[in-house]
């Protein structure tokens, strides 16, 4: 889940953060996984090791920016939880089936930010910069627009991760098991994808972006 970036015209950044992430979250899973098996390891501990990468980027990323955000702490603390369920639980399809129960934790945690400062909102500001970063954080507080822009992007990807997680604890129990780590992962992409264009589409429509500009502006 590390890759989840919201890219739109309030939150810019270069393709070299992009590219390691999906290096890390997508690519290094797959290749630890499928060689360790392809090496006789067993299944329990080619999933524990494919699990290293994506941890291995979210403390890159804290590394990074000097601070733990929101969405850190939470990839931070899904991975320690996954890992526990894990050790407890010896079931190798479980192991699979806990990655789209913890999609769904981590969707209904998306939901719950509606009431105060949506998660979208915090990704945005996070990944803001000194003079952007204070332009944001106006934009939420000046521009009704901007808000809402941030409170439905927020509802469209905690929904997009509910039905995730519904699709890969089916996938768990009725796949071949050395064929679940590959099909769901190809899902996280396609996920991603689809939420990541949609985001980009939806918030630099140019009559949204003139009116949370204009809001902005005149509260000012």
């Amino acid at each position: 889940m590390t890759g989840m970036g919201i890219v739109n015209e309030h939150a810019r950044s270069s393709n070299g953060p992009l590219l390691q992430s999906l290096g890390l979250n997508v690519a290094a899973p797959l290749a630890v996984f499928y060689g360790l098996r392809a090496a006789g390891v067993g299944l329990w501990w080619a999933v524990l090791a494919s699990a290293v990468p994506p941890v291995l980027e979210a403390l890159l990323t804290v590394v990074r920016e000097r601070r733990v955000g929101a969405l850190g702490i939470l990839v931070l603390a899904m991975v320690a939880l996954g890992a526990a369920l894990s050790a407890i639980s010896g079931s190798p399809r479980f192991m699979f089936a806990k990655d789209g129960w913890m999609t769904g934790v981590v969707g209904l945690a998306f939901l719950a930010t509606l009431r105060g400062q949506p998660i979208i909102y915090r990704i945005v500001s996070s990944a803001a910069r000194g003079e952007r970063r204070a332009q944001v954080a106006g934009q939420w507080q000046n521009s009704p627009s901007f808000r809402h822009l941030m409170r439905r992007l927020t509802v469209v990807w905690g929904i997009g991760l509910l039905l995730d997680s519904v699709v890969r604890v089916v996938l768990a129990y009725t796949l071949p098991i050395d064929s679940v780590m590959v099909v769901t992962t190809l899902q996280y992409v396609v996920l991603f994808v689809v939420l990541e264009t949609f985001s980009r589409r939806y918030g630099r429509k140019p009559d949204r972006v003139a009116a949370i500009r204009n809001e902005s502006a005149t509260a000012s």
